[in-house]
């Protein structure tokens, strides 16, 4: 092959990725009820997730739970469950196998912990058990 052939479709190998290649060609490659979801579609809410759970477990560390905490909890959990819902493609098999598993149990979890702080008198117990959740798809440190 010549020089000339070789820098030319290094070039062209270089364009493509600028371009949006990969998702032109996904539509081809994966069947129609699969739905790729792009890394930052999953990392916004991950975060998120991430933030609103260090907040409620700060809060529900503390001895005893004061109940003037109570609405600043149930605002991080309806944040949670906001979060979790943008990860949510109820019916599509998406590229994050583990999500699509685990994600109705979770959401199911944060409405009821939600629920369960809201009542009279209020039960932190379903809180405090959420504080385990991201093991199921993040694993134990």
């Amino acid at each position: 092959m010549s020089n000339r052939l070789i820098l030319a479709m290094v070039m062209a190998v270089q364009l493509s990725g600028c371009s949006d290649l990969a998702r032109w060609v996904r539509q081809y490659t994966y069947p129609q009820e699969f739905r790729y979801v792009e890394r930052e579609e999953v990392r916004g809410p991950m975060r998120a997730l991430a933030f609103h759970s260090r907040e409620l477990n700060d809060l529900l560390l503390q001895d005893p739970v004061p109940q003037e905490h109570r609405g600043e909890m149930i605002e991080h959990l309806r944040a949670m469950e906001q979060a979790a819902e943008k990860l949510d493609h109820s019916g599509w098999s998406t590229n994050h196998p583990k999500v699509d598993t685990n994600l109705p149990a979770f959401r199911r979890d944060l409405k009821l912990a939600r629920e369960a702080i809201a009542r009279e008198p209020p039960n932190y117990l379903l809180a405090v058990l959420l504080r385990g959740s991201c093991d199921n798809c993040h694993g134990s440190k």
